[in-house]
């Protein structure tokens, strides 16, 4: 049965409930670990080249190495390893988005029993299309580039490049429009290009058509509704990180009492230690970002944010986890084991998180383009056959039977309408 739409900025809020589904989130927690995964061994590798050992680019980066800002210098081999690697982290969460925007285009069509597996066999068949539309218009935006850079050095060899420069300037300032534009496009496209595939099944120029229309038919309405959703999903992650810091605190005083110091005093903090030097650069980054954003609207508003934010309960563990060490006491192996598998599991537990917020856009993303496709084509996409639906009576020939002759064909039978002849002729005969 299909699920029922207001066709506005309503259905934008339905994002955190739909995305709070078990399949959704584990399909967004698998593209999580390929991507970074694969990300991690192609920027270890581009380390390694440099010189770096294992033990340096594990005590300065932990285990997803980022050489921007950190004073390394690389040469431009190590600079296009380091780039295939964060582009094979974005093939795979486009693909990922894909598959959990094809569940939620189904649940919307009734079909709660659409299988994860089924999603991701749709996003693979379908990549392409997610994949090319932004990169082919990404290519174009650096053609465009170069060419800018190439007319910029005839300027630069005397007065009559000058000349000939300032000459076609109204075509040049036309084409960098159009370039700016471009750049548009493809920002859009890495957002909202999964949505579209999945909801119609495009092939890679019909999707890039689809974003032009987009863009050019519904900007403001493309633009608050991402806002939004921005919002909701931030929501939606604060109050399960709250559940999820109460749980901890919870389990951590039920282990104190009956367990003892032993979890308080060491798995506890260790584990949290191994976090941190497992997450080191995000960790490091996040907090950067967060502690100079609260210092800067303190100034801006004179509200001491730090304070407020410290006395959260469970928020200052979370803001002084950079400051964590291991513990210098080494107990037996059974507490550093234990130690271990709980920080293996806290970091599973922040993947789940992070996987509920990614699995919140992506829904999101495919109710504000079922929306859009509604207000500018007049077209439920919910209500679109696919083609085995429409045709169930057609019948694809095995490949077997591809080039095989026709059975011949019976001999035409005797019209009904004839009298046969009477048997008493016939017997005479």
């Amino acid at each position: 049965m299909l699920k029922k739409l207001h066709f506005d900025v309503r259905d934008v809020l339905r994002a955190p409930r739909l995305g709070f589904s078990a399949k959704k989130i584990w399909v967004q927690f698998q593209g999580l670990v390929v991507g970074l995964f694969g990300y991690g061994v192609l920027a270890y590798a581009a380390l390694l080249i440099e010189g770096y050992t294992l033990g340096q680019i594990w005590y300065t980066f932990g285990a997803l190495p980022l050489p921007l800002g950190f004073g390394c210098t690389l040469h431009w081999y190590s600079w296009i390893i380091f780039a295939l690697g964060a582009l094979w982290a974005l093939f795979i969460c486009l693909l990922a988005g894909t598959a959990t925007a094809k569940l939620t285009y189904e649940q919307l069509r009734g079909n709660d029993f659409y299988s994860k597996k089924e999603a991701w066999r749709f996003a693979r068949k379908h990549g392409p299309a997610v994949i090319l539309s932004p990169i082919g218009m990404a290519i174009v935006v650096a053609i465009l580039i170069g060419g800018g850079l190439l007319i910029g050095l005839i300027a630069g060899t005397g007065a009559v490049g000058a000349w000939l420069t300032t000459a076609f300037y109204p075509v040049i300032m036309a084409i960098t429009v159009f370039t700016v534009y471009l750049i548009l496009i493809v920002l859009v496209g890495l957002v909202i290009s999964p949505a579209v595939v999945a909801t119609t099944k495009n092939d890679t120029f019909e999707t890039i058509f689809e974003l032009f229309s987009t863009v050019a038919s519904q900007p403001w309405r493309l633009i608050l509704y991402n806002i939004l959703l921005v919002i909701v999903a931030g929501i939606g992650l604060a109050l399960l990180a709250a559940f999820v810091v109460l749980a901890l605190k919870m389990m951590q005083a039920v282990f104190g009492a009956t367990w003892g110091t032993d979890f308080t005093q060491y798995v506890f903090p260790q584990a949290g230690a191994y976090t941190y030097a497992f997450l080191k650069t995000p960790i490091n980054i996040a907090h950067y970002n967060m502690t100079m954003s609260l210092m800067q609207t303190s100034l801006d508003t004179g509200i001491p944010m730090m304070e407020l934010i410290y006395s959260v309960p469970g928020v200052s563990w979370l803001m002084f986890l950079p400051g964590l060490a291991p513990i210098a006491a080494q107990p037996g192996a059974g507490l550093q084991v234990a130690a271990i598998i709980y920080a293996v599991w806290t970091i599973a537990l922040l993947g789940i998180m992070i996987s509920y917020y990614t699995s919140t856009l992506y829904v999101g993303q495919t109710l504000i383009y079922l929306v859009l496709r509604k207000k500018k084509d007049d077209e439920n996409l919910l209500e679109r056959k696919d083609y085995d639906e429409e045709f169930p009576e057609f019948e694809v020939p095995e490949e077997s039977e591809v080039g095989e002759e026709a059975p011949p064909e019976d001999p035409p039978s005797e019209p009904a309408d004839e009298k046969p002849e009477d048997d008493d002729k016939a017997g005479d005969e």
